[in-house]
């Protein structure tokens, strides 16, 4: 059964090329191109093409979900986030200057 791009996953810098279009692509053609790229054989997608830059910057999206999800599994840290949440609504806090100020008298 072959597998098909749902539309809602489909936006402007998507582009589908065959495989054929991916083996034409040598590597000052590849540095130029400005779109995601969907290689597909016979209306099946198999990979995706995507600058270096943008698989970075998916990668440092992915990394911080991984970390809040750490975060927010940890009762402690869930409880100590909503008490300091609640300090700084009520003003019962202190400014970064004011704790730096602190340690440096320390």
């Amino acid at each position: 059964m072959p597998i098909s791009i749902p539309n809602s996953y489909v936006n402007p810098n998507v582009r589908t090329v065959g495989i054929s279009k991916l083996r034409s692509l040598n590597a000052s053609q590849l540095r130029g191109i400005d779109k995601t790229l969907v290689i597909q054989e016979n209306d099946q997608p198999l990979a995706v093409l995507v600058k270096y830059e943008e698989f970075l910057a998916m990668q440092r999206q992915l990394m911080a979900m991984l970390e809040t999800q750490d975060v927010l599994s940890d009762k402690k840290a869930v409880e100590s986030i909503t008490v300091g949440r609640t300090d700084a609504r009520s003003g019962n806090a202190r400014s970064i200057e004011e704790v730096r100020d602190s340690l440096k008298k320390k």
